[in-house]
């Protein structure tokens, strides 16, 4: 293959900002790789890039990376950048863009560069130019694809996703409004919640002996008969508690069992 077009987040420029100042959106990643052969040792490589200072050149074990930082976000991690690998049978390229920019533009300023790099290679490395053609081919291939376009139908993409871009922000505004809806509701319900729970603890303070005499005061009141279900009602205790109290009444004498 001439070509390796990756594209992908790179989840180590996405560190946290602890300043709580404005950051960077995360870039995206993509690359491509053509075959070459080293011809000459790394030192003899090294040297021939001796000229570019602005660049940091890390010979590795298996081999020499250059690393060109173009940009960096706030805490001083490089965002816009590109690592050429200068492999024994390849070179390869990864490069960095910003998702607000253009992805075109951005593999123009990177094809220039690298075009500009292998030139100081020539007598260090065998290049394949039929995959370096393949590589500018396949990215004039994409560049055409607009500058073949008419103004009509330039504008028509543009303002096909200007609208698109409109809608999904007038939708993102309509869900954040929602969530905080929701979350509002959440509080009222768990608040709500926790004015019962108060309640039922409450009811559950009231003493056996309290609800005894609360129970003999309502059977004198009502001929010694007791709807449970209505005194537990009218008392805010649970039908249960009442049950539990009436059979605690008949064990101990306070009351007996109609035959």
């Amino acid at each position: 293959m001439a070509t390796i077009d990756q594209k992908s987040q790179n989840p180590s420029l996405n560190a946290a900002n602890p300043t709580g100042a404005p950051s960077l959106s995360e870039p995206f990643v993509e690359g491509f790789k053509i075959e070459a052969k080293m011809l000459k040792t790394k030192q003899e490589v090294i040297d021939a890039l001796s000229s570019l200072q602005f660049l940091e050149i890390v010979d590795t074990k298996s081999n020499i990376a250059v690393i060109n930082v173009e940009r960096r976000d706030i805490q001083k991690n490089p965002y816009l950048f590109s690592i050429t690998y200068l492999n024994p049978d390849s070179i390869e390229i990864i490069y960095s863009y910003s998702p607000e920019e253009s992805p075109k533009k951005r593999r123009l300023e990177v094809i220039r560069y690298f075009l500009n790099l292998i030139t100081l290679l020539e007598d260090v490395y065998f290049i394949n130019h039929k995959q370096l053609f393949q590589v500018i081919d396949n990215f004039l291939s994409r560049m055409l694809e607009y500058s073949s376009s008419t103004y009509e139908e330039l504008f028509s993409k543009y303002d096909s996703l200007k609208e698109e871009a409109e809608r999904l922000k007038k939708q993102l505004v309509e869900v954040t409004a929602a969530n905080e809806s929701l979350r509002k509701s959440n509080l009222e319900i768990k608040e709500e919640q926790n004015k019962l729970l108060l309640r039922i603890k409450e009811l559950e303070m009231v003493s056996d002996d309290v609800l005894i005499s609360k129970i003999q005061t309502w059977l004198d009141e009502h001929n010694y008969e007791i709807n449970i279900a209505e005194f537990a009602r009218i008392n805010r205790v649970s039908e249960q508690r009442v049950e539990e109290v009436l059979n605690r009444m008949v064990r101990e004498g306070y009351l007996a069992q109609r035959e």
